[in-house]
């Protein structure tokens, strides 16, 4: 059976498949544009995902112009491709992810084409999706003619400026056809391509006048699509230029373009424009100096760069500097250009700052000595000094005492004031010159800093100030009620989670820093509470009355580990409320689920009953305690709702066993006196029941036997209780109409049955 459902189904799909369908863009589906280069790879994309859960996908195809190249039955899962693809094997598909994709290897120009993908679904419509994919074929390079029709390849010229550069770009084939545009550098200079007369090319002609801005190399770029950058083939025009500018700057060595004697100084000529590269040669007062460093050139930028190290002495003073830029391919006369400077030598003080005594360069403890001495060589003599401290100079009589203007500044016990950027500056005629600064720091133990212990969230920070900084932290630390605990760390941070013992109550803390220099002469201390990192009172809670008891029901409170939940009760003297018990509270996960994604999950607690004046408190715990219990009260409802009914009383503990002594007390009477009754009919004869035909005078007999004396034959009948041989006055009258109650049955003669038939009984 099922091998035929799978023949039929493949039947089905084959008739599909080489139905005449045609599609219609825009009407049919719509239809997206690709483009493709020839030879390479294309990707199809088809949205075969179902619209609803219960819908599946049944049949997918894939057209080329209305004829299907490829199809996928879903149903018995087989797939078909066109012999055209299939012989080459160009298809590929992937049917994993969605979209569903069809790639089409190898591409050639009868590729292009307008493909459709047809979906067919069990429940839902047909989707159909175009795709119109063009095939790219891109240009051939580019080549150059000149003007007289001769092939030219990487460089053309030479040239000289103001020459006209004509030149032709022709590109071969391409589809569609390229773009010819010529650019000079990045700048473009001409874009008139057009067809040539040669078939399937294309040609754009350039007339170029040569300047020295459009001397960078030309360059010719096809291009028919954005899927690859244009094809670019350059050509470099080699043009003859002379230096347009040459400039000399000081790199180093001077001050306010002023060079100081003896000391080095380097300069720099820079040559701009020229080509080919030119010779830098520098002059010093019509002297030619060799002592420089080679020249460089940059053929992009068409710069050349040379320095020169000059030690100038003073009788340099005035002298001129030269540096003269010469094009050798061009002819005399326009071949160079020079740029000059004239030296100004000058010897203004050198000055220097050194520490004097042992210890490191920058560094003093707190108490010891400091002297700093200003270290000048100048010419002519210096004429005075001057110190400064963090950029302001220093007074007399202040905290370096008097002595301020010599070479030496002297302090004889050093405080942390003193800790700063220290300078001097020595002045002559020529000028002053300032030293660079030197930093001096001044070491001392470490201290408290305002309250000397904080709580940054859930550490304790020891808050000091040192020099340097310390490097360890003793800790004591003691709950209340506790023994101290004694921790020692690396940095000033001590997180609350390496304190043992319960945090609820106040903590005493105190620290100590230690830096190398001194030990901390006085510790810090503080006494801690940590109200703040309890957990807030829980806003949002509600009662309830689920599973025959109320409940607290919140939405949990942030910081919060564990949550507890209190009855409270109105005391005796209705004067306060008193807590009557306590309980912890968990989370409602099912519930919470039940609510669905995105809601906050509930953490619930049992109340037990609740009466009328009761309330019922929420609080949010953790290590450091709990918040305020947020208190409610039941409504009416809510206590209405939880009034028992009155059968509930029969199930409460002490009813239920007095009712049950009653049952079991029955029982055990009505079973000993029906164990008795059937014990004592065993040991009676059966009755005996004879029924007879009456006649008439038998009847009117009987039915006057009331009034006759009867006397009961034992030869009959047994003489009972209710058949006695009394008179007829004591005998009971027969009343035939009364029926006998249950609980007054009396025990009928042993040799007469009750029966329907009672009165014919003998």
């Amino acid at each position: 059976m099922d091998h035929r459902m799978r023949v039929t189904a493949a039947l089905i799909g084959f008739m599909i498949i080489s139905s005449n369908y045609a599609f219609i863009p825009g009407t049919d589906g719509p239809v997206l544009a690709q483009e493709a280069l020839e030879g390479g790879n294309i990707t199809l994309f088809c949205d075969s995902t179902t619209d609803t859960p219960n819908d599946e996908l049944m049949l997918l195809v894939w057209y080329k112009d209305n004829l299907p190249v490829y199809s996928y039955d879903a149903r018995i899962s087989s797939e078909w491709s066109s012999s055209s693809f299939n012989a080459s094997h160009r298809l590929r598909t992937d049917l994993t992810k969605q979209p569903t994709s069809l790639t089409i290897t190898k591409l050639r120009g009868d590729d292009q084409a307008l493909y459709h993908c047809r979906v067919d679904f069990l429940l839902a419509p047909t989707r159909n999706i175009g795709v119109n994919v063009t095939i790219i074929v891109l240009p051939s390079q580019p080549f150059f003619l000149d003007e007289v029709g001769n092939k030219v390849e990487g460089k053309i010229g030479p040239y000289h400026e103001g020459d006209t550069l004509v030149l032709s770009c022709l590109v071969i084939g391409g589809r569609p056809p390229p773009r010819i545009s010529w650019y000079a550098g990045n700048d473009l200079v001409d874009a008139s391509d057009g067809i040539s007369d040669i078939p399937n090319v294309r040609e754009n002609e350039l007339y170029l006048p040569l300047t020295r801005d459009n001397a960078n190399s030309l360059s010719c770029r096809a291009s028919n699509t954005q899927l690859r950058p244009p094809v670019v083939t350059t050509l470099n025009v080699e043009l003859y230029l002379p230096a347009y500018n040459v400039s000399i700057n000081w790199v180093s060595g001077t001050v306010r373009e002023a060079l100081r004697a003896g000391q080095q100084a380097t300069v720099r000529c820079v040559a701009h424009g020229s080509y080919p590269p030119p010779e830098l040669s520098w002059w010093l007062d019509h002297r030619h100096l060799t002592q420089h460093s080679n020249q460089s050139w940059s053929n992009a930028t068409r710069k050349a760069e040379s320095f020169l190290e000059l030690t100038p002495a003073v009788s340099d003073n005035g002298g001129t500097l030269a540096c003269v830029a010469t094009n050798t391919a061009l002819a005399p006369g326009r071949d160079s250009k020079a740029d000059i400077v004239i030296l100004y030598v000058t010897y203004s003080p050198i000055v220097e700052i050194t520490k004097l005594g042992d210890g490191r360069l920058n560094e003093v403890s707190e108490l010891d000595s400091l002297q700093l001495e200003c270290e000048v060589k100048a010419n002519p003599p210096v004429e005075n000094f001057t110190w400064y401290f963090n950029d302001i100079e220093i007074r007399p009589n202040s905290l370096w005492g008097s002595d301020v203007f010599s070479p030496t500044l002297s302090v004889e016990e050093v405080t942390r004031r003193h800790a700063g950027r220290y300078s001097c500056s020595a002045r002559n005629s020529v000028g002053e010159t300032r030293a660079e600064s030197i930093s001096i720091s001044v070491l001392y133990p470490p201290e408290c800093i305002e309250r000397g212990i904080i709580l940054v969230k859930e550490t304790l920070k020891c808050v000091v100030k040192a020099l340097p900084p310390p490097d360890t932290f003793f800790w004591h630390i003691q709950p209340l009620d506790e023994d101290v605990q004694h921790l020692t760390t690396g940095s000033p941070i001590l997180p609350l989670t390496q304190i043992t013992g319960t945090l609820s109550r106040s903590l005493d803390v105190s620290c100590e820093a230690g830096n190398g220099i001194a030990s901390q002469e006085k510790p810090c201390k503080r006494v801690f509470t940590f109200d703040l990192l309890r957990p807030s009172q829980p806003q949002q809670c509600d009662l309830a009355y689920e599973y025959e008891e109320f409940q607290m029901r919140c939405i949990p409170v942030e910081n919060a580990t564990y949550y507890e939940v209190s009855v409270w009760r109105m005391s005796t003297s209705n004067a306060s409320l008193v807590l009557e018990r306590r309980g912890s509270m968990g989370y409602g996960t099912s519930q919470a689920l039940a609510q669905g994604e995105g809601l906050p999950w509930l953490v619930r607690g049992p109340l037990g009953n609740l009466r009328v004046g009761d309330e019922a408190g929420a609080s949010a715990c953790n290590r450091y305690g709990c918040s305020s219990a947020l208190l409610l009260r039941p409504t009416d409802n809510l206590l209405h709702a939880a009034e028992a009914p009155w059968w509930k009383f029969l199930l409460e503990r002490d009813v239920g066993i007095s009712i049950g002594v009653v049952v079991l007390v029955a029982v055990f009477i009505l079973s000993s006196a029906l164990v008795y009754r059937l014990a004592r009919r065993s040991r009676t004869k059966p009755p005996v029941i004879q029924v007879l035909q009456l006649d008439d005078v038998a009847r009117d007999y009987l039915d006057t036997i009331g009034e006759h004396k009867v006397r009961a034959s034992c030869s009959l009948r047994s003489c009972s209780s209710g058949y006695s041989d009394g008179s007829a006055e004591t005998a009971p009258a027969i009343d035939r109409q009364r029926k006998p109650r249950f609980w007054s049955w009396e025990t009928p003669p042993p040799d007469v049955t009750l029966t329907l038939h009672r009165e014919s009984a003998v």
